[in-house]
């Protein structure tokens, strides 16, 4: 399993609107190898908010499928363009441990 973070600060007060965008049916959704998408907002600090956007996929090969499909160009397409987008970055993290209610060691 493989999550990727797209971490984007945003001028305070844009982050509900941002977030939004990643609600509609953008293609994602319908990646071979996709498992889920969260969108998580943090509180404001200085004037800017974080989202974080993380998917979750199968694997490494899933996800470059996504990043190189006409659906994630199509869903991309002007976002360099919005003044309320101050920056993002990408991280990606292995899956080592999961635990849910009621599991032991």
């Amino acid at each position: 399993m493989l999550v990727v973070t797209n971490t984007i600060k945003v001028k305070e007060g844009h982050g509900e609107a941002i977030a939004q965008r990643f609600g509609g049916n953008n293609g994602v959704q319908d990646m071979p190898g996709f498992v889920r998408m969260e969108v998580w907002q943090g509180s404001a600090k200085d004037g800017v908010e974080e989202l974080k956007i993380c998917t979750m996929w199968e694997n490494e090969e899933a996800f470059k499928g996504w990043t190189s499909s006409e659906s994630f160009r199509q869903s991309h397409r002007g976002a360099g363009g919005n003044e309320a987008i101050l920056g993002a970055s990408i991280d990606k993290y292995k899956l080592m441990i999961s635990r849910t209610p009621g599991t032991s060691n």
